[in-house]
């Protein structure tokens, strides 16, 4: 006898032990695969901004730090903490502290610093400012790899000072007044001015004087001078044309010579012209003694530094003369009038006379 199967339903297909081992293995192999991947973890790393994508099995910050050889310093800023656990696409970022010099009160300091400002690092090396004080960079500066800090001590005081205050010399011509001749009208008398003044300084160092205050305690008063102008000279009715006037001290020579009673030592130098007894004057002229006119004028001795040689003067009460002699003695304002003898000489002694210089 046969049976049909009305329904069309197939009979169970076992399957063998090499069928049930192979497919053990692909799903073990399926499972093995999704744990990968579930543990696995791609983390990017940033250290002093260089960044990186770096896959990881690690479980913590901590561990994938140490699989990397990364280790942490103590001035070192991590953005996670070592016990945070890893995430798929975390970002972890590592700042390497930098040294940062300070220089400060003439010395000079060194802090680590990662990330932060200058008033960071002045705190950490526990440097007060004062309220002058300032600091380059300012204090809100962010600090970089390489940067550093100067502290400026500035320091203010007030200081009281006195100052003289110079007069002038105010010149007026006076034509009645000769050329050469001159007279103090008013005398001159420096001012006194006191200040109070700011000084600052930076680092000891003097930077600048502001003067805020200042009272005048004495007035200062010109010196007034008038000084001539005249060079007209006016004598026994004729008039002569004249440079400028000096006042002379004047003493009296004679030549020298035995004619002239002039005492002749051992030697044969004359008390009045030494050894040089010649009867011959400075400039090769003869020392004989002239009567003041302007045809025969009076012989004198002068100071080639104030009068040239050779020039034409007149001597108030002497008349004219003319300066061709000079002295060892004759220095300055001082001129040697030679006179006919010896006695005249000695006679003469010392006066006091006005000599005009001639064109």
């Amino acid at each position: 006898m046969s049976f049909t199967n009305t329904q069309g339903v197939h009979p169970v297909r076992r399957l063998t032990t090499r069928q049930v081992s192979v497919l053990f293995m692909f799903i073990t192999a399926i499972l093995v695969l999704l744990a990968v991947h579930i543990a696995r973890r791609d983390v990017v790393l940033t250290v002093d901004g260089d960044s990186r994508v770096v896959s990881t099995f690690s479980h913590t910050v901590a561990a994938f730090l140490a699989e990397e050889n990364i280790i942490v310093g103590a001035d070192d800023v991590l953005s996670f903490t070592p016990e945070e656990k890893l995430r798929n696409n975390m970002h972890i970022e590592l700042k390497r502290a930098f040294p940062v010099a300070v220089t400060v009160d003439g010395a000079e300091k060194t802090a680590l610093l990662a990330q932060g400002t200058v008033h960071d690092v002045l705190d950490k090396l526990g440097i007060m400012l004062g309220e002058l004080d300032r600091v380059e960079p300012g204090l809100e500066t962010i600090l970089q790899r390489g940067d550093s800090v100067d502290v400026i001590r500035v320091e203010k005081q007030l200081v009281t000072m006195r100052t003289d205050i110079p007069f002038r010399e105010i010149r007026r011509g006076n034509q009645s007044l000769d050329r050469g001749v001159s007279r103090v009208l008013q005398s001159g008398t420096a001012g006194l001015r006191e200040d109070t003044v700011e000084i600052t300084l930076e680092n000891g160092e003097e930077v600048s004087v502001k003067v805020l205050q200042s009272e005048m305690i004495r007035a200062k008063q010109d010196r007034v001078v008038e000084f001539g102008e005249n060079t007209v000279l006016s004598r026994g009715g004729r008039t002569v044309n004249f440079t400028r006037v000096f006042q002379f001290t004047a003493t009296a020579y004679c030549a020298g010579t035995a004619q002239s009673g002039c005492p002749i030592d051992e030697n044969g130098h004359s008390r009045c012209t030494g050894k040089y007894n010649n009867a011959i004057t400075a400039t090769g002229r003869k020392a004989v003694a002239g009567t003041g006119r302007e045809d025969n004028p009076h012989i004198v001795a002068v100071d080639p530094k104030v009068i040239p040689l050779g020039s034409r003067l007149y001597i108030d009460g002497y008349g004219f003369a003319i300066a061709a002699d000079t002295g060892g003695a004759i220095k300055g304002s001082k001129i040697d009038l030679l006179l006919g003898s010896h006695e005249s000489a000695r006679r003469f002694g010392r006066r006091k006379m006005r000599v005009y210089l001639l064109p």
